[in-house]
């Protein structure tokens, strides 16, 4: 067929027009690929190549001069050590994590939140440097009864637990870490292991595969702590103390004592014996944060059953040694049924609630003493009379007993008056040297702390109500000069600013996902003050050898506890899903190995979640190479926020997880 001539005469235009759209889109291509610059990655929607806010984060040594501190004679710093010369086993890659209802299996894992660290683009000039040479192997041969998959090292060194003398006050709960060489070794997954079902169903039902502990479900069938269903674990709410319900509990516990007022005067709990956490997770309905704590395996798997669920939990037991929490920090203190003889060993276990116990706040018992006629019940009740009559606290109600239960609720005295008139002086009013002890490996006291301040003081009226206390104006600051509370208004704005305009908008994090965080080194607890307003929660620690803030952050309407990040922290594995830590690895690195660290986070956090390092560019090339030698993605953000996702990978297995 003949082409019409019209047709014939575009031909030399339209050639000339797709060259020219060719030449175009190579220079383009040529430009995005040769030339890494800011402008030239503009077009990325997380602006990773832009600058951080402008406003310079507080310094924390400007605060007041931290306290000296101890250490255990068992864990001394051991020097900084090379990494093994051997090449990381196992294959590289990683995947993502899924979380829509079903939940994902690790070896299925994708990236549908989008989320993914490599897919952000690149960030930071040591985007070439490999993988730092580490030999990582599975933790194994841990001893008799210990778990490879659910290790904790300073809980589990069954040689240090051998050798104690004595189990009579709980040591072998307490906490006994190796020595150096410290542990290296890398968790591996329990069979089948699943994400995480997301919040708020997880307060009652998590994936059974992911603490796969029937012991539980059997020794407490009759008591509503935990059911299995198929592939679930179930929470419907019950205890041993909860015959109704733990939330027509906690209606009750209102109701006989008003002033308690759950969420305005009430903000934070400590929950001793927590059993799986059931009634921290229900008052944070409430606007009540609660750590809820007990002993690693006194019932299987306790605590860890509460963080999977996403509730505040820690390990830990009133033993021979101070809980690792400030003086006057918590507003009540709730027992149901912890088992713990609070008048034992001269009464030591009730001077540490005593210690912990803000001024006017109030201790919970719900326990077989207040309401049981046995002869046992009846002596362990006469002896908390004496004993609580001795440090003051005034019995402010015991109810009447319902449904086979009943309540006595205690309050300590918000002045000094009372021990000034008691008759004998038993037990002692503790001396300046033992109020200078910090609660760190400290040894309980037998002796009562005074409060702090006086009957004409205004903070007699603390705690100003909830939302009030977080923020800046109500704060207690340590020495209250006015440097330090400009540090501390300065840290506030900073955080709030930082995470809404980076955190929340450059980050490749999926934030719906997240319900576990832990902040490193909180400082004054702006990261979490700044989060207030998300459907998550923030253990807030306080490294040993920075500037003692937890105060602060209790007075706020926060929680945390102080820690050695030289040592294993007291939770179980998989337990967190961003662990954040800003400002830490110089001074770390100058105590302990920095392999190690990055072990004990690996440890911590969840497959398919986020470690987040704020730090100097010279920080983050530390940290880098050995979170890629764990399979991590990187990036790095604005050349000072290194954001890292843990894949499933484990020695010699796949990165996806698969077994």
């Amino acid at each position: 067929m003949a082409v019409p001539s019209s047709d014939r005469a575009r031909w030399p235009f339209l050639l000339s027009l797709s060259l020219s759209l060719f030449i175009s889109a190579i220079i383009v291509l040529l430009f995005l690929f040769l030339d890494p610059s800011p402008g030239s990655l503009a077009f990325l929607p997380s602006r990773l190549s832009g600058s951080a806010p402008s406003l310079p984060p507080p310094r924390q040594q400007d605060l007041t001069p931290t306290p000296t501190r101890g250490s255990p004679p068992h864990s001394q710093p051991a020097e900084a050590s090379q990494p093994t010369a051997a090449e990381a086993r196992g294959e590289s890659g990683s995947r993502g994590s899924d979380d829509d209802d079903r939940g994902t299996r690790g070896g299925e894992a994708d990236g549908k939140t989008g989320t993914s660290v490599a897919a952000a683009g690149a960030g930071g000039d040591d985007e070439d440097l490999p993988p730092v040479s580490v030999r990582w192997e599975t933790c194994s041969r841990l001893g008799r009864g210990v778990s490879s998959t659910d290790y904790i090292p300073c809980l589990d060194n069954v040689r240090a637990i051998k050798a104690l003398r004595s189990r009579r006050h709980m040591e072998h709960r307490e906490r006994h870490c190796p020595v150096a060489p410290r542990p290296r070794c890398l968790v591996p997954l329990p069979f089948g292991y699943r994400t995480p079902v997301p919040w708020p169903r997880s307060r009652d039902m998590i994936w059974y595969n992911n603490v796969p502990h029937p012991k539980l479900v059997e020794y407490k069938k009759d008591q509503n702590w935990v059911t299995r269903s198929g592939d679930y674990l179930v929470f419907p709410g019950g205890g041993t103390q909860f015959k109704d319900g733990v939330g027509r509990y906690i209606q009750f516990i209102e109701q006989i004592m008003p002033a308690i007022q759950w969420g305005m005067r009430t903000r934070t709990v400590l929950d001793v014996g927590c059993g799986v956490a059931s009634f921290g997770g229900y008052l944070l309905d409430r606007n009540v944060i609660t750590m809820s704590f007990a002993p690693k395996d006194e019932h299987e798997a306790q605590i860890q059953f509460a963080l999977e669920r996403g509730i505040p939990a820690f390990l830990a037991v009133i033993g021979t040694q101070k809980l690792p929490f400030p003086d006057n920090a918590f507003d009540v203190v709730h027992c149901a049924r912890c088992r713990v003889h609070w008048y034992a060993n001269g009464g030591k276990p009730l001077l540490e609630l005593n210690r912990v116990l803000r001024p006017g706040g109030y201790f919970i018992w719900s326990a077989t003493p207040v309401y049981r006629q046995e002869k046992r019940d009846q002596d362990d009740w006469n002896a908390m009379v004496t004993l609580t009559k001795s440090i003051c606290w005034r019995t402010v109600v015991k109810s009447q007993v319902v449904n086979g239960i009943a309540v006595v609720i205690y309050q300590k005295p918000a002045s000094n008056s009372c021990y000034a008139e008691r008759k004998a002086n038993e037990p002692p009013l503790c001396s300046k040297t033992d109020v200078s002890r910090f609660p760190w490996y400290a040894p309980l006291d037998s002796c009562i702390f005074a409060t702090a301040v006086s009957s004409s003081d205004e903070r007699n009226n603390w705690p100003v109500p909830w939302p009030e206390r977080l923020n800046v104006r109500y704060a207690s600051v340590p020495g209250d000069s006015a440097s330090n509370k400009e540090v501390f208004e300065a840290d506030t704005k900073y955080w709030k600013q930082v995470v809404s305009e980076v955190y929340f908008s450059d980050f490749p994090l999926n934030w719906s996902s997240i319900r576990n965080i832990m902040d490193m080194n909180a400082g004054f607890g702006g990261f979490a003050a700044a989060l207030i307003d998300q459907p998550l929660w923030v253990m807030n620690v306080i490294p040993i050898d920075q500037p003692d803030t937890l105060p602060v952050i209790f007075n706020r309407g926060l929680i945390g506890a102080y820690h050695d990040w030289c040592e294993s922290f007291n939770t179980y594995p998989r337990t967190y899903d961003l662990l954040h830590m800003s400002n830490l690895v110089g001074s770390l690195t100058n105590r302990c190995d920095i392999i190690e660290v990055a072990a004990e986070i690996d440890r911590i956090l969840r497959p398919g979640r986020w470690f987040v390092l704020k730090d100097a560019i010279e920080m983050i090339k530390k940290m880098r190479p050995v979170l890629k030698s764990l399979h991590y993605e990187t990036v790095v953000v604005k050349q000072q926020f290194l954001v890292a996702r843990k894949s499933f990978w484990r020695p010699g297995k796949p990165a996806s997880g698969s077994r």
